[in-house]
């Protein structure tokens, strides 16, 4: 990177099990340090991080998010609302860091700021709800385990982490009923009662399924569709579980897997499916269309 351009680095002091706003000065000092003019912004509120980017993004040659993957949902919206195509860099401190994990960008601060300052920004895609005109990084999901990680509070996610979600994600599995719905992706049809949908560029989703860096690119103007039937009982549980936590292989009985670029998702009971945005909720509808938008922002990855 030109050591001579500004960069706005946006800050969510709550993330990271209160160590940010530790942090928080030695991050502008490592960007100062690289000689790099360096003006920091902490958000106060959810929606700050996107309303910074919005408004500040013609002023800076580079917007860097420290937070988690929320907080990056938030600053990346904000450079799109703006339109003006100012790169993105991460420095990851959030609880599962999911999307981070996926693009090889670090956990460390000096080395996600090294990355920053060393690499050429890379094209990247981004799904784009049409009824809400929201944006998402890596994945939108409805259905069991989802809830959790927009219900769990900050607290319990700064106290316990990961193991957070799993316990509120526990308790949904009991009283969960699958939705009846209709899925179309590009030319194809699947209907049937699902227990969870995903749609996602990303490597890991919901901490189920996994796929390689040769399975997933990030700039083809492609996503991931995952859909997953819930089993009826404990021997299926078991085989499911055996299948997919041990040889990573995912019976077409229960799970469905297919990619595309355009996706239109109905309920066929004429309930509203709740959304989950890259860990934030993400709005009800009856019919939800989603897009990828291929090369929509340039961020620093691996």
């Amino acid at each position: 990177m030109d050591n001579t351009k500004k960069v706005l680095v946006i800050i969510n002091p709550k993330s990271g099990r209160f160590t940010v706003k530790k942090q928080l000065w030695n991050i502008a000092d490592m960007f100062t340090r690289a000689g790099l003019e360096t003006t920091v912004y902490t958000t106060q509120k959810r929606g700050d991080a996107t309303e910074y980017a919005k408004l500040l993004a013609d002023k800076f040659d580079v917007i860097v998010c420290r937070g988690g993957d929320g907080t990056f949902n938030e600053t990346v919206n904000g450079v799109l609302q703006s339109g003006v195509d100012v790169p993105v860099g991460y420095i990851p401190s959030g609880t599962t860091n999911d999307f981070a994990h996926s693009i090889g960008v670090p956990t460390d601060v000096q080395s996600a700021i090294d990355l920053i300052c060393e690499v050429e920004p890379k094209p990247h895609d981004i799904g784009k709800v049409l009824n809400s005109g929201r944006y998402f990084n890596y994945t939108a999901s409805f259905g069991i385990f989802t809830k959790s990680s927009y219900s769990v509070s900050q607290t319990s996610k700064n106290l316990f982490g990961y193991p957070a979600y799993v316990v509120s994600g526990l308790k949904e599995i009991k009283d969960y009923r699958p939705m009846s719905l209709r899925i179309t992706c590009d030319d194809k049809v699947y209907e049937g009662e699902y227990a969870f949908g995903g749609i996602s560029s990303s490597l890991v989703i919901a901490g189920i399924i996994k796929y390689t860096r040769d399975q997933v690119a990030f700039d083809d103007g492609v996503f991931e569709l995952n859909l997953a039937k819930l089993p009826k009982n404990a021997s299926e549980w078991a085989e499911v579980s055996k299948d997919v936590l041990v040889s990573h292989k995912y019976n077409e009985k229960y799970f469905t897997l297919a990619k595309g670029s355009h996706f239109v998702i109905e309920s066929l009971d004429d309930q509203e499916i709740p959304w989950t945005l890259d860990g934030e909720y993400g709005g009800s509808f009856k019919m939800t269309e989603i897009d990828c938008v291929n090369k929509a922002f340039r961020v620093y990855r691996s």
